[in-house]
């Protein structure tokens, strides 16, 4: 596919195979790429985050009260929420790869803004129910595009590091949410925005500022990045070209949906993602309430999540990039992650209430395990997936199983801590037994191909059937 602004990559003179690409030329359109679409993605996923998790920092500033959100009437506003995230992934990831990354995470980053400008003006417990409810549907298509995007950028073992860093954002939005949520709160009444109002009014400006500031600077593909060289935008498409084995899937197709969804590593995924953002869900949306147990006043509680969250956000990043490096997804997420969140879970649950160190002791290991492992759980899935619209539909459905893990955090700590810290434990314990799985499962996929027990897939099949193979052809392989 060709466009006015696209360049041909069918020169004779092009690599053939990944080992012929310049090393040095590869570091310089990496850079690029981070100089121009890292601050990028992270600005909006970080709006995202805010926006999605600001509830808990409302509540604890009066909106509770204003609204009368007595019992569990909260708890279902978080819910309504994310039942459209959920049901709305897959088709939003869709009409990303249709659309593209720029233009689609523009509107939906804008129209997610505007949303949640309009909670400011709630007045009952329906309205802000219905707001979150279509806050749903615009945030479903953000974490599944951008690391579908990211993918056409950067290669497999490049790739957990970006979305490691963009996604280590949302540890640092807790905190630099519960900063800003305390000055909006602060800003004196001007008609009916005042206290709470204010979080959600001002905080919705700033996420459509960032939609247009995407729309103006993110590229559109390597072909078209207008800051790469004319050879830069050739070796930046034919890199990634060669290394899926195809990028000749532009009609979506029943194979593509196969491909993506039925095989065992998605599966894993999907399961662990659930975990994970089970428990990534749980600290945000709970953490001021938890500090509140351990003496603090509203003020206080939203200023003591600070740390915690930044040092998920340094856990996140070194872990990322220590995965990339050594080219290895499980072993860390596994042995170290998995283990943080465990621990820490163990820990709030077996220690009285008045150990207020030890307990904000295992609030720092529970944000670093449970704000890493879903990046990396998101990559590892992304890159062990072909082809364009593969890459779109495995993204979305293991970021939208992952979800109900969302949907179930929003009744963690409806009424009981105890049961809350019982079910983060044992999702920290059931993302070891994923990751030792899915690890187990991967090597075993490519000691099969390395000894040609795969190649018979090739046989009889035409070059447009070739390329449509993705993941499932021979000479692909995946990384464990």
């Amino acid at each position: 596919m060709k466009t006015d602004d696209s360049i041909e990559l069918s020169h004779a003179d092009l690599p053939q195979s990944l080992e012929e690409l310049d090393p040095k030329l590869e570091a310089k359109i990496r850079r690029k790429y981070d100089l121009r679409i890292m601050p990028i993605v992270t600005l909006i996923y970080l709006m995202a985050f805010i926006d999605r998790s600001n509830m808990g920092n409302a509540r604890v500033l009066g909106m509770e009260e204003d609204l009368e959100l007595t019992g569990v009437r909260f708890n279902i506003t978080l819910t309504a929420f994310f039942i459209t995230y959920v049901l709305f992934e897959v088709p939003t990831n869709i009409m990303c790869k249709k659309f593209g990354p720029r233009i689609w995470l523009s509107i939906i980053t804008c129209s997610f803004g505007l949303l949640t400008m309009c909670i400011a003006f709630c007045t009952n417990f329906a309205g802000i129910t219905a707001a979150r409810a279509i806050l749903g549907i615009a945030e479903a298509g953000i974490m599944p595009g951008i690391s579908y995007m990211l993918s056409t950028f950067y290669r497999r073992h490049e790739l957990v590091t970006r979305v490691g860093v963009y996604a280590a954002f949302a540890s640092l939005a807790g905190g630099f949410g519960g900063l800003l949520a305390t000055g909006l709160h602060m800003i004196p009444p001007w008609g009916m925005i005042h206290t709470w109002r204010n979080i959600f009014f001002f905080e919705g400006i700033l996420t459509i500022v960032s939609g247009v500031i995407c729309y103006m600077f993110l590229p559109k593909s390597p072909e078209t990045a207008r800051f790469l060289t004319e050879e830069e935008r050739r070796i930046g498409a034919l890199r990634i070209q060669l290394e899926v084995l195809t990028n000749n899937q532009t009609k979506i197709q029943k194979s593509h949906f196969k491909l993506a969804i039925w095989n065992l590593h998605t599966i894993l995924m999907s399961i662990g993602l659930f975990c994970s953002l089970l428990c990534m869900n749980s600290i945000a949306l709970f953490m001021p309430s938890l500090l509140r147990t351990m003496g603090y006043d509203s003020i206080q509680a939203q200023l003591m999540t600070v740390p915690p969250y930044a040092v998920g956000t340094v856990v996140c990043i070194v872990l990322c990039v220590l995965s990339d490096r050594f080219k290895t997804r499980g072993i860390i997420i596994g042995g170290i992650v998995a283990v943080l969140i465990t621990i820490a879970f163990a820990i709030l649950l077996g220690v009285s209430m008045d150990s207020y160190g030890v307990r904000y002791m295992a609030i720092f290991f529970a944000t670093a395990g449970a704000f890493t492992g879903s990046p990396m759980q998101i990559g590892w899935l992304v890159e062990n997936s072909a082809g364009p619209m593969v890459r779109a539909i495995t993204s979305a459905t293991g970021v939208s199983i992952g979800s109900l893990g969302g949907l179930l955090a929003t009744w963690t700590y409806a009424t009981d801590y105890t049961i809350g810290h019982i079910i983060n434990l044992i999702s920290g314990v059931v993302i070891i037994c994923v990751a030792v799985t899915a690890t187990i499962n991967l090597r075993w996929q490519n000691r099969q191909r390395a000894l040609g027990k795969k190649d018979h897939i090739l046989q009889g099949l035409t070059q447009d059937e070739v390329e449509q193979l993705g993941h499932s052809h021979p000479h692909f392989r995946f990384t464990p």
